[in-house]
């Protein structure tokens, strides 16, 4: 999708979720935020500045820096190049190769903790996607990066709303072969080591709504019968009904297998258009035509 573009999201940060009037923050402008990010009871005044220069060769010249308390506390600077010779594994830098605009939002990673923390977004220029994050805590009156977290993935994004700000809420596109696009939600949290995913005791995993078809679970096709099953282990006696080529469905929840045995894909839990819900096996098999047996295409 973007050349060089692994994408991550974040760590992810989390947030970006709040920035305005809110608990955690209050915006005073565009690019100034007041709230007490170390937690001694006084509330700082944070500026931020962001300066994305596009070069005719594609490059990018961007720079980006805080302000807090009239003090400039952290910067960064660099020359994105479009088509570099060389890229280096779990840099930011070789992510941002649409990198449209740098927002900043205010949150608490970790409510047991006094103080709040700043979460930068980098955006893209293509469906508003964000490339990537940083965390930032304020302490002693210095500001450090906490974690920068890169999940390999096509796309992805933060929700705006979270229940609760002790775990960041992912929506991660994945995509696979026999079936196309699927947003899956992850949820990591943040530790010593920076953001890492949280254990997933029972190997589900949410669909999310794509962020670029009006938050609506996508609506799948069956490109031919595939039979559906009353629980996730798609056993064949808990057969339970048989969906006909050109049949609509949307898919709420997945399974990764634990390892590639290079057959199954993914199991799914689905909704057809006539109601019916259950589970079906994702494969890779193969017709005399080369064609997936058992795939479906995004309507």
């Amino acid at each position: 999708m973007f050349n060089g573009l692994k994408m991550v999201v974040g760590g992810m940060m989390m947030v970006g979720f709040i920035a305005a009037a809110s608990a955690f923050g209050i915006k005073a402008d565009d690019n100034t935020l007041i709230a007490d990010l170390d937690g001694n009871g006084t509330e700082e005044i944070v500026s931020y500045d962001e300066n994305i220069e596009h070069l005719e060769n594609g490059d990018i010249n961007y720079s980006f820096k805080f302000t807090i308390e009239g003090k400039t506390v952290y910067e960064e600077s660099a020359l994105i190049e479009r088509y570099p010779e060389a890229t280096e594994e779990g840099s930011l830098h070789d992510k941002l190769d649409h990198l449209k605009t740098i927002a900043v939002s205010v949150a608490d990673v970790n409510p047991g903790k006094a103080g709040k923390e700043l979460i930068a977004k980098y955006y893209a220029d293509v469906d508003d996607i964000v490339l990537g994050y940083k965390v930032f805590r304020y302490n002693d009156g210095k500001l450090s990066v906490v974690s920068e977290f890169y999940p390999n993935a096509s796309h992805s994004y933060i929700p705006d709303a979270q229940e609760d700000n002790e775990f960041i809420k992912v929506n991660v596109e994945e995509y696979i072969d026999a079936i196309g696009k699927v947003w899956i939600t992850r949820t990591y949290k943040l530790t010593k080591n920076g953001f890492v995913e949280m254990e997933n005791k029972s190997g589900k995993y949410t669909v999310a709504p794509a962020y670029h078809e009006k938050n609506r679970l996508p609506e799948y096709v069956a490109a031919n019968p595939i039979e559906m099953f009353v629980y996730d282990r798609c056993d064949v006696k808990d057969s339970i009904d048989m969906m006909v080529e050109g049949e609509k469905f949307v898919i709420r929840e997945v399974i990764f297998p634990n390892k590639n045995n290079g057959y199954i894909i993914m199991r799914a839990r689905i909704k057809n258009e006539l109601g019916h819900q259950g589970w079906i096996m994702v494969d890779n098999t193969i017709d005399k035509m080369g064609q997936p047996v058992n795939a479906v295409a995004v309507q």
